[in-house]
Order: structure tokens, then C-alpha cells, then sequence
């Protein structure tokens, strides 16, 4: 569109694609991140609901000299996490089982071990932590490395 000095006002089609071109890419950009960050959140609920269970873990110790048991799978693994629902309850001031429910516990003479598997773990297996933790616990998964938490 011309105005009467003969000076084009507005902009031309090219420029509006290149601006819209570049809001795109940045769009793309800022949603890459948010899911980056999103699985880290993810990750650091994960963590912290373990640590959680460890001190609940240790503290049932302290009042009972063992842990709590473990169901037994066919597989030779133990349950899910939710086995510890009804024993560590008065040790947890919340419920984390539910941000936690994919871990596997196993409790052996002396000890005990939680298989965890975060979505940033480098290690495809996942990884292990607990007391006395014997890795062939867990032979179907490879034998997972101690966690780093």
C-alpha cells in the first residue's frame, strides 16, 4: 500500500514469513527445554521420594532390627515399592509410593536394595541403592550400578 508521498507503509510478505520463521524456531527451542527440564523435575521427585523411604527404612530398623520384608515374585525379584506402604507409615509424613511406584525393594539378611530407574540415567538398566546391596538381586536387569544419589 502506497500513502500519498509515495512511500510504501506495512510489510511484504517476505519479511512477515521470516518473522514468523523465527518465532517458530524459538518456540521449538523453549519447548525442547521445558521438556529437559521437565524430566529432571521428574527425576529429582524420584530421588528425593527414595532418600524418603531410606530414612523410613533405617528408622523401622532402629525400632524392629530388621528390615521389612519384601513379597516374592516368580521372577525372583521383590515387590514394587508398595509393599512398604503399611510398614513404614509411621515414618513417612507423606505417601511418596505413588511418585515412586515403578522401584523394585528386595530385603536380604543385613540389608536391602532399590532398584530405581531414572529417565536421565545414562545407564539403560537403571540403577541401585540400599545396605549390602548384592547387583545378582537384579540379574535380569544386568546387574544396575549403585545409584550416584
Amino acid at each position: 500500500m502506497k500513502n500519498k508521498g509515495g512511500n510504501s507503509s506495512g510489510f511484504t510478505l517476505i519479511e512477515l514469513l521470516v518473522v514468523i520463521a523465527i518465532i517458530g524456531i524459538l518456540a521449538s527451542v523453549i519447548l525442547a527445554s521445558l521438556n529437559s527440564a521437565r524430566t529432571k523435575a521428574r527425576d529429582a521427585a524420584l530421588i528425593s521420594g527414595v532418600q524418603q523411604v531410606k530414612t523410613a527404612l533405617e528408622m523401622y530398623y532402629n525400632d524392629n532390627g530388621y528390615y521389612p520384608p519384601a513379597g516374592s515374585q516368580p521372577d525372583g525379584l521383590g515387590d514394587d515399592i508398595s509393599v512398604l506402604q503399611t510398614p513404614l507409615a509411621p515414618y513417612l509424613s507423606t505417601e511418596p509410593t505413588s511418585t515412586i511406584q515403578p522401584l523394585q525393594y528386595v530385603r536380604a539378611p543385613g540389608g536391602y536394595g532399590i532398584w530405581v530407574h531414572l529417565e536421565q540415567n545414562p545407564t539403560p538398566q537403571g540403577c541401585v541403592t540400599g545396605i549390602n546391596i548384592n547387583p545378582s538381586w537384579w540379574d535380569g536387569y544386568g546387574n544396575p550400578p549403585a545409584c550416584n544419589f
